[in-house]
């Protein structure tokens, strides 16, 4: 009686590392599906969405490698396509006329309507309360070709030497303007902006073009931000119905003539922190200013002049 033949079975090991992690968040958030939701796709031939699209660029960033856009089916050899971004895909799919046709989608479609949008799906499917709305703009320098010789053009972030918050006023620079609410630190927008912003302006623009926003998709009631949004047409862009909270520059005389009026009673007691709270009137809106004495920073201020 002869043995039984049994055939080999060939196995491939796939890697996953973190990047299942990565997946199943986006996944939760539903944010390919927030894509595909508002996005046209009229290819019938189409086998990744523009949605699967985005989310195989956010592994590919996340996914410690750096991969170039062409070399994405590359990054995705050796990983588990079908699991990562859907059934039926495979890694030659994810080429860059795929994705860049995603972007292209998604840039006429506008980016700062597309985020907002995916910002006020996630925030509903966490059940995040976004009372507070923190306003503030960041730098990134960037290593490349820049644009900084042509001129600036409408739409176009502008590659550039502007204010460095990285104390490196040598190198060039995009800047992003982020709205975040409180509990979860999830930007509710987030808008890129050239290097050289000035964030007096953008903050007044972005006031003027989304405080509604912000009150109508999230319930924000308080926007927060530095001494950049205290100015008087941004202030009066807020209103009297609109609530903030932000801190007053001291090169606003009214500042000045304020902190030296109450000084000798907020330093009457040596050594000890005081505060003191006060009505004032500036731009035609009444305020609540809290003006704050620390021992510590006077005596940095000493040091500093």
């Amino acid at each position: 009686m002869s043995s039984p033949k049994y055939s080999p079975q060939h196995y491939r090991g796939l890697i996953i590392h973190h990047l299942g992690l990565v997946a199943a968040m986006y996944d939760e958030l539903g944010i390919g599906e927030a894509i595909d939701r508002v996005i046209v796709q009229n290819d019938l031939n189409r086998i990744v969405s523009i949605g699967q699209a985005v989310k195989a660029m956010v592994l590919n960033g996340l996914g410690f490698a750096n991969r170039a856009l062409y070399l994405t089916p590359l990054f995705f050899e050796d990983k588990p396509v079908n699991r990562l971004i859907g059934a039926g895909i495979e890694a030659e799919h994810l080429n860059d006329d795929v994705l860049g046709r995603a972007l292209d989608d998604m840039y006429d479609y506008s980016l700062d309507i597309l985020y907002s949008q995916i910002a006020a799906s996630t925030v509903k499917r966490l059940e995040l309360s976004a009372r507070f709305g923190h306003f503030d703009s960041t730098g990134f320098h960037v290593d490349g070709k820049y644009n900084s010789g042509e001129e600036p053009e409408e739409g176009v972030v502008h590659i550039t030497k502007g204010y460095s918050r990285d104390h490196r006023p040598d190198l060039h620079q995009i800047c992003l303007q982020l709205i975040c609410e409180r509990q979860a630190g999830i930007p509710l927008l987030m808008k890129p902006l050239s290097g050289n912003n000035d964030d007096k302006t953008s903050f007044r623009e972005t006031i003027n073009a989304h405080i509604e926003q912000m009150k109508n998709s999230f319930g924000v009631k308080y926007m927060i931000a530095d001494s950049a949004f205290y100015t008087a047409n941004t202030l009066e862009l807020m209103g009297k119905d609109n609530l903030w909270i932000s801190r007053v520059p001291e090169t606003l005389n009214l500042s000045t003539d304020v902190i030296h009026a109450v000084a000798p009673d907020l330093m009457s007691a040596l050594g000890q922190s005081s505060h003191i709270s006060l009505g004032v009137q500036y731009s035609n809106i009444k305020q609540r200013w809290v003006v704050v004495y620390s021992p510590e920073a006077y005596q940095r201020g000493i040091k500093t002049v």
